[in-house]
Parts: C-alpha cells; sequence; structure tokens
C-alpha cells in the first residue's frame, strides 16, 4: 500500500475517465511529469491563487483610483 509520501495530489485541467476538469486526483510521484499538460500539482497550502495577489504573492491594490485624483502629477 502506497504511502502520503509516494503519490501527489494534482487538479485535473483535461478531462479523464468521467472525471472533470478541476477534481483532485492522487497520482505516483514518479508519474507526474507524464500527467503535464493534463493536471497540475495542488499546493498544500493554497487551493487557488488569490486574484489580489501577484505572482511573487505580494497583495495588490484592486480598487480603481478615485475619478478626481489623476496620477503622475499635479
Amino acid at each position: 500500500m502506497a504511502s502520503d509520501i509516494d503519490t501527489v495530489k494534482m487538479r485535473l485541467t483535461f478531462w479523464r475517465d468521467g472525471q472533470r476538469p478541476g477534481d483532485i486526483i492522487e497520482v505516483p510521484v514518479d508519474e507526474v511529469p507524464r500527467w503535464k499538460g493534463f493536471a497540475e500539482p495542488v499546493d498544500a497550502g493554497k487551493s487557488k491563487a488569490d486574484p489580489t495577489e501577484d505572482r511573487t504573492g505580494t497583495r495588490v491594490d484592486t480598487k480603481p483610483a478615485p475619478a478626481g485624483e489623476k496620477s503622475g502629477g499635479k
């Protein structure tokens, strides 16, 4: 029987055997490279990227500037 260390949880990005994209599956560690393009590893800490964070994980302001203010000068 395989332990948790021997498998990786991956989120499907493509249909497979009746499972939909977004479904979570467990894949043996040695088969992960073969799943490229069909599934992506699931981060243990986050389920999905936060739209208010940029690629470095820094929170970004998503609110538009007030109408009376202009950027870049007087």
